[in-house]
């Protein structure tokens, strides 16, 4: 039986800008990184707003 997916739920995909992420140290190149919480956010080096 199919279910719908829950519309509260977290999104589990983060858009992140891959090329922003080339050569960062931080997040390994990938462009998120695990907070103390243990959940997956844009890395603040490479993915900060504004930041080119």
């Amino acid at each position: 039986m199919a279910h719908e997916a829950d519309p509260t739920a977290p999104s589990p995909s983060l858009r992140v800008d891959i090329s922003r992420a080339r050569d960062c140290h931080d997040c390994g190149e990938w462009g998120t990184v695990i907070d103390t919480h243990g959940h997956d956010q844009p890395c603040p080096t490479c993915q900060h707003p504004g930041r080119s």
